[in-house]
């Protein structure tokens, strides 16, 4: 849709459309074969585009599939719920829910293997997951102008720490992680650097009913 009297710059719908067509396509093939199988001839197979239609967007399969990727996660952006575990947990609950709900949820993980043979991937992959961690870095900045953290708290650790046992767990015991148990690393994680307890007056209702949630058995790990 245009605006009335504005004119209509030639061939830039039809652009985005194949483009979109072109992510589907990826992402429903990404499904069925996996990434070490996915192929560029076999997206434009799918997209019912040329090879170089793709080229042209993407300069590799990597960055495609990254970039389909991309399209299944919401944006980017940092909570703000005037805690440390209420922002902390609404990141987590977000990447929980996405990761149980899309086929293509445990797909940067799978990506994150993939890129340790290939450096263009890993690049790509690196940005992608830096502008994530930016969010939680946001969390956790505010979380110590609040005075939250205790002094000396590693902003980069804490973050290792908390996504850590969720990549963990999706690529070594299986799985996406529940969200009773992301809510009992967070907790473990946020005990440590925190100034007040999980079970301080800012603890969440969601936090506490989570006690009863499923945790692995030391055999499962």
């Amino acid at each position: 849709m245009t605006v009335r009297g504005e004119p209509r710059r030639p061939g830039r719908p039809r652009d985005e459309c194949v483009e979109a067509e072109i992510v589907e396509a990826c992402l429903d093939l990404l499904v069925e074969v996996g990434f070490s199988r996915l192929t560029v001839d076999g997206v434009a197979a799918r997209a019912g585009v040329g090879k170089a239609t793709i080229y042209r967007r993407w300069p590799s399969k990597g960055a495609l599939v990254l970039a389909a990727s991309e399209c299944v996660f919401d944006d980017a952006s940092a909570p703000d719920t005037g805690t440390l575990r209420g922002d902390v947990h609404e990141l987590t609950s977000a990447f929980v829910e996405h990761l149980q709900a899309s086929p293509t949820g445990c797909l940067l993980p799978a990506l994150a293997v993939e890129a340790r043979g290939n450096p263009e991937l890993a690049e790509l992959v690196a940005t992608s997951a830096d502008e994530r961690r930016e969010c939680a870095r946001t969390v956790l900045r505010r979380a110590r102008d609040r005075g939250e953290l205790r002094p000396g708290t590693d902003i980069e650790v804490v973050i290792d720490a908390v996504a850590g046992p969720a990549f963990y767990r999706m690529m070594i015991t299986g799985g996406p992680p529940t969200m009773g148990w992301m809510a009992k690393v967070v907790d473990m994680v946020l005990d440590g650097i925190s100034v007040e307890p999980a079970d301080g007056p800012n603890a969440t209702p969601d936090v506490r009913a989570a006690e009863n949630d499923h945790v692995p058995a030391r055999s499962e790990v």
